[in-house]
């Protein structure tokens, strides 16, 4: 590839080809076909507002307290005289939410492939595209091979599981937890580790929810390494550039120090993420241009 360039595509490439896949489509898509789950994430979880267009980062935000407090055993009220060792019902209940979660968010994505979009762009040659999106836009519109594809979080029409959610680790989660008991305090029952529910088991299920970067990255490091050694530019589509996004970068940029960045933006935000996460990493060759 010497002198050729790597191509990175995210979700805002999809978009901008028409497809209904972004994170408040996902909203749209879920209160229509799966109203149960739909109301779990709005009774623990605060989805007003803009929380749905950074639906990934947020999943860590669930309001564990409240879960079990509300979580009864069995048919019979949530008894909080029972002694420490008598259950765990909040955390069935939460795992089954997560389950249920990635089952929806499958199907979601398995019904974008298909629809019908057209090529807007011409794509630059390169040996190896990563694609951070799960649908397979650049093997049916841009007729590009799928070996030479690197679908770094999966592919939905291939079967595979898809990877998704939060950055946050166990301990930062462990902290959220509880910060959240602070809310209840004037309920004296609310203290932690009293109430037959291990909050250490609810934060491992959340923690499931993590999408974990630097797994993909060390699992697929023999495909990209020799991408990112052998380019002189990146060219970027559609990232989003967020929290979640970050460690994908840095290791890009810690590899090689010597790349040009090619990066698009669509709205202004774009922009303000885009110099933020350069100028952490003391990245000057890069330009934007508007997607």
């Amino acid at each position: 590839m010497n002198g050729g360039g790597l191509i990175i595509v995210g979700n805002g490439f999809d978009v901008n080809h028409g497809y209904p896949s972004s994170y408040l489509n996902f909203k749209k898509w879920l209160n229509k076909n799966n109203k149960l789950l739909y109301n779990s994430l709005e009774e623990y979880i605060d989805v007003s507002g803009e929380w749905w267009n950074e639906f990934e980062r947020n999943l860590s935000e669930f309001d564990v307290p409240k879960l079990i407090k509300d979580t009864p055993i069995g048919n019979s009220p949530r008894d909080f005289r029972l002694p420490v060792s008598y259950s765990y019902p909040a955390s069935g209940r939460l795992n089954s939410m997560v389950k249920e979660l990635s089952r929806s968010f499958t199907k979601w994505v398995k019904s974008l492939d298909g629809i019908p979009v057209k090529k807007i762009i011409d794509l630059p040659e390169s040996k190896l595209y990563v694609s951070f999106n799960y649908t397979n836009t650049l093997e049916r519109i841009y007729g590009i091979n799928e070996n030479r594809i690197l679908y770094i979080h999966g592919k939905a029409s291939r079967g595979d599981k898809l990877i998704f959610g939060h950055g946050r680790n166990h301990f930062l989660l462990e902290e959220d937890v509880m910060k959240k008991y602070g809310l209840y305090k004037s309920e004296d029952f609310f203290i932690p580790g009293t109430y037959g529910d291990d909050e250490y088991q609810l934060v491992l299920r959340i923690s499931f929810l993590e999408k974990r970067p630097y797994d993909q990255l060390i699992k697929y490091r023999e495909v990209i390494l020799p991408a990112i050694m052998e380019s002189s530019v990146v060219f970027v589509y559609g990232l989003s550039f967020s929290e979640v996004d970050f460690p994908y970068i840095e290791w890009i940029v810690e590899k090689n120090s010597n790349l040009r960045w090619r990066v698009s933006w669509h709205v202004e935000d774009d922009k303000k993420r885009i110099k933020n996460t350069f100028d952490a990493l003391n990245v000057r060759e890069y330009e934007m241009f508007y997607l």
